[in-house]
């Protein structure tokens, strides 16, 4: 799984790359927030996909079963 998430940056990286430019002017004239907001867009999909990583692998890391120090104590009397 975590292989997967992997391959998926660096297909969402490749395909950014890989994007065709135009050969001329735009047939249509869009505003120039509109590219900000498709890139911004894009990165914050990219961005989830490396958080997500980073999370798989600290649940990957973390202990299944931790000792007794980690569950609150009760005072004894």
């Amino acid at each position: 799984m975590i292989a997967l998430v992997v391959m998926f940056i660096f297909l969402g990286v490749f395909l950014f790359v890989a994007a065709p430019g135009t050969m001329g002017g735009p047939m249509f004239r869009v505003p120039l927030w509109y590219d900000a907001l498709y890139a911004a867009l894009y990165v914050l999909g990219v961005v989830g996909a490396i958080v997500g990583l980073v999370w798989m692998v600290r649940i990957h890391r973390a202990d299944p079963e931790p000792d007794q120090h980690a569950w609150r104590y009760r005072a004894k009397r």
